[in-house]
């Protein structure tokens, strides 16, 4: 029998809007689920080197619109995927994983993001009748994480949302998003959900702004080259054999190595998505989900080791670095012509751009606890589960496969 849902994803060249466009052509969570599914980009994919399953058998028809600038108007939009989109009068799920990061102007950072979410809603429901659930992701710096040491004590629970400071409360964004959709679904025949991610890890084809996987997985790549150490084989790094260890200290301090926290692969995000959508009676009504790979906390302490380790290197704690010691981006700027050198002018072009100099200090100023409860995730019946790690590894294989790395 033919399905009934069909998806949107706006966001699809990034970080989780890639996870979630594999993950519905997987097709997860089992053939039929969708019958088609839309990906909305601003930046161009090359469909040939997005990495998605290929078709035929079970996946979904995929149609990919490219160059998409949500921040127009509503009608634009409309006009855009009604010409390019041939079931978008059949859309039933929506998943919104667009952010836009406006420097230095959090006034103006949350109107943009609210509007372009305003837009995708406008447009939709004007073209489907059959709209059923919205996903958006909200993020741990909706639980007060940007404010130094941190706002609540941990684990951090969803009911924290409505105790923010009210001055800190006005930076975000993720509030008005609620408040646009409680009244835009108003009435209506669809509902939503909310998504809690921490760090999120991940693939993109084309980099992205805010991958701590891929910052961290281009400095360890060279790092392991500049040290003698060549690319992976199927069973291990190819030429350090008999060679003395290396030693590679993790790029913060001792607290940002042992404080609490919650990773999440990008997939997980996606499944628990299409999960939601599929159990609107559990997911939906506006509900906010904290998710992660592990109802365990993990500590960049335990994961470290196990990152320099797929790049042949020995992970340390941050004691042995120096002050004179370069930052991932830095050492990525001083080498990335080895990249070149190696024909892979995609790791120079399609690495982290302007949120770099933030992915540097990750280990120094997110120094506290802030690991994530699950508890109403697991009451939905959501069981997915993932070694954190996994997700680490299965991301440096994706950007190795894609040339964005050594």
């Amino acid at each position: 029998m033919m399905s009934e849902n069909h998806a949107i994803v706006f966001g699809a060249s990034g970080l989780i809007g890639w996870a979630m466009v594999d993950q519905l052509l997987a097709p997860y969570p089992a053939p039929g689920t969708f019958a088609s599914v839309a990906a909305v980009a601003n930046r161009a994919i090359d469909l040939a080197e997005a990495h998605w399953p290929e078709p035929g058998g079970d996946r979904p028809d995929l149609r990919l619109v490219s160059g998409v600038d949500l921040r127009r108007d509503a009608k634009s939009l409309a006009d855009t995927l009604k010409q390019q989109v041939p079931s978008v009068n059949k859309i039933t799920h929506v998943y919104y994983f667009v952010f836009t990061s406006v420097d230095h102007d959090h006034e103006e950072e949350v109107a943009v993001n609210k509007k372009m979410l305003q837009n995708v809603i406008d447009a939709v429901s004007s073209l489907s009748q059959n709209l059923k659930f919205v996903v958006f992701p909200g993020g741990t710096r909706g639980y007060g994480i940007y404010i130094p040491g941190g706002t609540f004590s941990a684990p951090l629970t969803e009911d924290m949302v409505n105790n923010l400071p009210a001055d800190y409360e006005e930076t975000l964004a993720y509030p008005q998003f609620r408040k646009m959709l409680a009244d835009a679904c108003r009435g209506k025949s669809w509902t939503w959900c909310e998504i809690c991610p921490d760090a999120v890890i991940g693939f993109t084809p084309n980099g992205s702004q805010f991958s701590l996987a891929l910052h961290w997985a281009q400095y360890l790549s060279l790092y392991a080259y500049n040290h003698g150490i060549g690319p992976r084989t199927k069973d291990g790094p190819s030429n350090n054999a008999g060679s003395a260890a290396v030693e590679v200290p993790f790029p913060g301090v001792s607290a940002g190595y042992n404080s609490l926290c919650s990773p999440v692969s990008a997939s997980t995000i996606a499944q628990l998505a299409i999960y939601a959508g599929q159990n609107p009676e559990r997911c939906g009504d506006g509900r906010l989900f904290n998710i992660a790979d592990s109802d365990t906390p993990a500590k960049m302490g335990d994961l470290w080791p196990h990152l320099a380790a797929w790049f042949g290197l020995v992970g340390t704690g941050p004691e042995g670095r120096s002050d004179t010691d370069l930052l991932p981006s830095e050492y990525v700027e001083r080498h990335q012509a080895v990249f070149g050198e190696h024909g892979l002018e995609k790791a120079v072009k399609g690495g982290v751009g302007a949120g770099r100099k933030q992915l540097d200090s990750v280990g120094s100023w997110l120094t506290f606890d802030r690991q994530l409860s699950l508890d109403r995730l697991r009451e939905t019946g959501f069981a997915e589960r993932k070694d954190p790690v996994a997700g680490w590894l299965e991301a440096f294989g994706m950007f190795r496969k894609a040339g964005l790395i050594l």
